[in-house]
């Protein structure tokens, strides 16, 4: 007569509480890995680089109307642009077209909180290297130094003889983790995002 033997064999795999286990470790892991898209900064980048850009457009348009040289000075130190008119004894701040106060703006201040001012670069042939925009008479990016005498018929004459811009004029901006460059071009003056 034959003996029975009972044979046990283990089902393998894993628990339900284990594979809960794992898919909540790899959650965690994922959402400290993967940085928090957040929706509103594209938008809030945009705005900001656009009004760098409207003032940069609005210095080139009151250059050729008043036929005098229109500056932006993009400060990263103070978070401030400015838009002016140099002079050899100081600078006139030129008024915003729609309220007719100084044209300034504060990255540091409520109206633009996260928005801050990385970089602005402007390199000029023959001339320095710097944080603002120079637009002449006739709208072309151009360097004028206002402490030279022979620059400042330059300024007073509306001649070309100045240090026109080199290459691409940078200016850029950052919101939350996204970054947003403002361009202005070395020829036509033309301002891109």
């Amino acid at each position: 007569m034959g003996v029975l033997v009972a044979t046990t064999r283990r089902q393998t795999g894993v628990t339900l509480a284990e594979m809960l286990i794992v898919v909540a470790v790899v959650a965690v892991a994922a959402s400290l890995a993967i940085p928090k898209a957040d929706p509103q900064a594209a938008f809030a980048a945009d705005a900001a680089a656009g009004e760098i850009a409207r003032a940069l457009r609005f210095a080139q348009r009151e250059a050729i109307r008043t036929g005098t040289y229109q500056q932006v000075s993009v400060d990263p130190a103070t978070q401030v642009l400015r838009v002016y008119q140099p002079a050899t004894s100081g600078s006139t701040t030129t008024a915003h077209p729609v309220d007719k106060r100084d044209y300034q703006i504060s990255f540091a201040a409520n109206a633009m909180p996260r928005a801050t001012i990385v970089s602005a670069v402007f390199k000029y042939e023959g001339g320095p290297t710097t944080n603002f925009a120079s637009f002449g008479p006739d709208g072309a990016p151009s360097y004028v130094d206002t402490s030279k005498l022979s620059q400042l018929w330059t300024l007073l004459s509306g001649t070309k003889d100045v240090d026109p811009l080199k290459e691409d004029g940078l200016i850029t901006i950052r919101y939350g983790n996204i970054e947003r460059v403002v361009r202005v071009a070395p020829v036509t003056g033309r301002v891109t995002l």
